[in-house]
């Protein structure tokens, strides 16, 4: 049974990036970040609610007692998954996946030491914080590269954009401890996610429809020629927190999460190297090898 769902969460980890580069590709349809999330979620909505029907008479009795943080999830997923998608492509799968990884790792432990969301503090051991310092050796051994001329001006101008990466990444940590929250009040952490994309949902649908320019772009959903699979981000994203919540109880977070960045570091690879679902193709070196290794060491670390 372990080893099931350490498939599982494999095939979470390598849907990660995945899901990541099929709302990229539609963004580049539709023109907008914005208007593919929203599709995405919309989507993703209509499944997990399919999920989470059978737990909503058992999540009523914990409404009242739900904090008001624990409501921020979906605020947290919409802007972190609209920041994936708009990183993406000026970035390439596997910054889209360091970064935001190390993102995860720096929150999660500001969560941990200071019992944010509700959670109980942990002290910060020397273990944890040599593999975030493995981790951020790993990310900036994969990242940074010395370059000369116009290369070097152009990868100085993308450091705004990997900051973003990061907090991306420290959004979707924040998401799910929120989410952890609400689920432990509701009894339900399918009910909770299912919460969470509709909140993001309806927040995206004021933000889309406010806008002309958005609703231009979101007119193109159904007139504009594409592939079948930029549809399914918001299926994949559904797999991913439905994945996630079954097998946490199982393994537990530490190995699922070591699991799951093997996963996204593999899949973030081979979609940059053969350009996979419409991305860029974009050399893999060695030396992003060795920063992928160094990242997965640091995450060793922290979580075992």
């Amino acid at each position: 049974m372990t080893l099931l769902f350490l498939l599982l969460v494999a095939l979470v980890g390598l849907s990660l990036p995945v899901q990541t580069a099929v709302n990229a590709r539609l963004q580049h349809f539709l023109g907008s970040p914005l208007s593919a999330s929203f599709v995405s979620f919309v989507v993703g909505t209509l499944v997990v609610w399919l999920v989470a029907l059978p737990d909503l008479s058992q999540g009523v009795s914990g409404w009242a007692g739900v904090p008001w943080y624990a409501w921020t999830g979906g605020i947290c997923g919409l802007i972190g998954v609209t920041l994936y998608i708009v990183l993406f492509p000026r970035l390439g799968g596997i910054q889209t996946v360091l970064l935001p990884i190390l993102g995860q790792i720096v929150m999660s432990m500001l969560i941990d030491t200071f019992g944010w969301f509700g959670l109980e503090a942990k002290p910060l051991g020397l273990a944890r914080l040599m593999g975030a310092l493995v981790a951020l050796a790993g990310v900036c051994l994969a990242v940074l590269r010395k370059e000369s001329g116009q290369q070097k001006e152009h990868k100085e101008s993308l450091l705004p954009w990997q900051l973003l990466g990061i907090l991306a990444g420290a959004l979707i940590a924040a998401q799910s401890a929120a989410n952890g929250t609400l689920g432990g009040c509701l009894h339900s952490p399918i009910l909770a996610s299912a919460i969470s994309f509709t909140l993001s949902t309806l927040l995206l649908c004021v933000l889309v429809f406010s806008r002309k320019g958005e609703r231009v772009c979101l007119s193109r959903v159904f007139s504009v020629s594409r592939p079948w699979w930029t549809w399914t981000g918001g299926v994949i994203g559904v797999f991913i927190v439905v994945g996630f919540s079954a097998a946490a109880p199982v393994l537990g977070v530490g190995l699922m999460t070591v699991v799951s960045i093997l996963g996204q570091l593999l899949s973030s690879v081979a979609i940059d190297r053969y350009g996979l679902l419409g991305a860029q193709k974009i050399a893999v070196s060695w030396q992003k090898l060795v920063g992928i290794l160094v990242v997965f060491a640091g995450a060793l670390l922290i979580y075992l």
